[in-house]
């Protein structure tokens, strides 16, 4: 930059330099010839010069006066001629009274007329100027010439041109120094940065920001857009707003609004918070931007919580299937060691017995599950879940009503183990400090209908009307940090399904929780 700035002052000082050395010179000319011709002029109006080439004496007095005009004036020579072209004063004494050196020259001047010329002469080449003497009668009596030598005015010229040099050296010290200083005053604004290292750190940034999974979005405090990554812009258009900013770089007034305007008006974070965006569910998180303490901006990073919701349920269901095997696996080292105990006392009859015991409960339970729900991967989750009821000491029954289709595995079965798991360990959870713990699971599926009803009903502690207001908030529970996602997964499935979800609760009676799915099987289930 200070090379720039420098090379521009140099190159712009030149020019001018250029074209004010020519009118210099062109003006140190006019001025030399203005000087001379007005010396030309007085010389040859004074009455010693006009007496004596009047009378044709060459009087002592006419060089006398020449000098001291030569004196007072810095010309290089004044010569007084007469009509004869005699020398009346010279610079050199020894010429006066002989004919000009240039009698062709002055001859130009004996018909009244006035004239610049450059020729050689005795003191070299110079700049001249003729002028006739007119005596009082009107006649012309001789002619005066005034004049400077080259050398003369190429020294005065070089004078001048030194001063244009002087004030060209001063304008580039000027220059110099106005460089350096706003080049460290630009260099101090962009944090000590040169231009090669902000263009690379502006295409880092934008790669950064790219690469980032969250959408990243900033408006300045006019609400122009300052930064918005790839990823921002696709879930903006997976939301159906793909105009989202306008042709002068505003945001756009719904996602301002939707996004921005709580931050802009408290000026603090806003954390996790789950909005829906033209029916597309997202977590955002806003933070205020601050520079030099004054309140510049807002930043946005936004998440499609789709991704989240769905590992939340995979996580859900897998987690379901393993307290299942644990309380399966449990119960039958309790059975183990209960024939062990009998074996190793010889109550071979009484072994015999207990077996067929257990074979008997178990037949019937699997018996009554598998009636009730045709579908093999449903039925092993609901035997899971009623192993997990005996070890929590729940009474887990299955509605006489319920009913559920053979079908082959697929998002539907999935999506009612996750709801369905979360709901029957919600009820685990609040049927623990009751003295009744019992929980009913009504499942069922309308054919004609393409309806899937499930209703969830324990005795458990309840809930009051603040609590069932927040139940499907996010992060939401009443049972410690890290919970409440369980029944936003379940709204998820809902909403997905187009279906309803009713919630009845009483302290200390108990839960009711009715879902409605619209939901139609393929033909050929059973």
């Amino acid at each position: 930059m200070i090379l720039l700035i420098l090379l521009t002052v140099f190159f712009s000082l030149g020019a001018s330099a250029l074209l004010v050395q020519n009118y210099v010179v062109d003006r140190e000319y006019q001025v030399i010839e203005n000087k001379i011709s007005s010396i030309a002029r007085i010389v040859a109006k004074d009455d010693r010069v006009i007496g004596a080439v009047t009378n044709e004496v060459i009087d002592p007095e006419v060089q006398e006066y020449a000098n001291e005009v030569l004196a007072d004036t810095d010309v290089e020579f004044i010569v007084v001629l007469d009509n004869n072209l005699i020398r009346y004063s010279h610079p050199e004494k020894a010429v006066i009274g002989g004919k000009f050196s240039n009698i062709e020259d002055a001859s130009r001047a004996l018909d009244g007329s006035e004239h610049f010329s450059e020729h050689i002469g005795i003191l070299g080449a110079g700049r001249r100027f003729f002028t006739p003497i007119i005596n009082e009668a009107g006649e012309q009596v001789g002619i005066v010439c005034v004049g400077i030598t080259n050398e003369t005015i190429a020294i005065q010229n070089q004078a001048a041109q030194e001063k244009l040099i002087y004030g060209l050296a001063v304008g580039l010290m000027v220059g110099l120094t106005g460089s350096i200083l706003l080049a460290n005053k630009i260099k101090k604004t962009l944090l000590g940065l040169e231009p090669k290292q902000i263009a690379t750190r502006l295409k880092e940034r934008k790669i950064i920001t790219d690469a980032v999974v969250e959408g990243i979005i900033a408006i300045s405090m006019d609400k122009k857009v300052l930064l918005m990554n790839e990823n921002a812009k696709a879930i903006f258009k997976q939301a159906n707003l793909p105009e989202i900013v306008s042709m002068n770089g505003e945001v756009s007034g719904e996602l301002y609004t939707v996004l921005f305007s709580e931050c802009f008006s408290t000026k603090e974070t806003v954390s996790d918070h789950s909005l829906v965006l033209n029916h597309l569910d997202i977590v955002v998180n806003i933070s205020p931007i601050w520079i030099n303490q004054e309140f510049s901006g807002a930043v946005a990073t936004v998440r499609d919580q789709s991704e989240m919701k769905h590992l939340l349920r995979e996580l859900s269901g897998t987690e379901q299937y393993i307290d299942s095997l644990r309380a399966q696996s449990h119960n039958f080292l309790k059975q183990l060691h209960v024939i062990l105990g009998l074996i190793e006392l010889e109550k071979y009859e009484e072994v015999k017995s207990y077996i067929s015991i257990l074979n008997k409960d178990y037949h019937e339970e699997i018996g009554y599950i598998t009636e009730k729900v045709k579908s093999p991967a449903l039925a092993g989750f609901l035997l899971g879940k009623s192993s997990e009821a005996k070890e929590k000491q729940v009474l887990l029954t299955i509605d006489k009503d319920s009913y559920f289709p053979n079908i082959e595995v697929n998002s539907l079965t999935r999506h009612l183990i996750v709801a369905i798991g979360v709901l029957l360990d919600n009820a685990f959870e609040a049927v623990q400090t009751q003295k009744r713990k019992e929980i009913s699971l009504y499942l069922h599926y309308d054919k004609d209908e393409g309806i899937l009803t499930i209703k969830v009903t324990d005795t458990g502690i309840g809930m009051s009307s603040e609590e069932k207001k927040k139940i499907f908030q996010r992060g939401f529970s009443t049972k410690g940090n890290k919970r409440g996602y369980g029944l936003d997964a379940v709204q998820t499935i809902i909403r997905s399904y187009n279906g309803i979800i009713d919630v009845e609760s009483k302290e200390q009676i108990g839960s009711k929780v009715l879902i409605e799915l619209d939901y139609r099987l393929e033909e050929g289930h059973d």
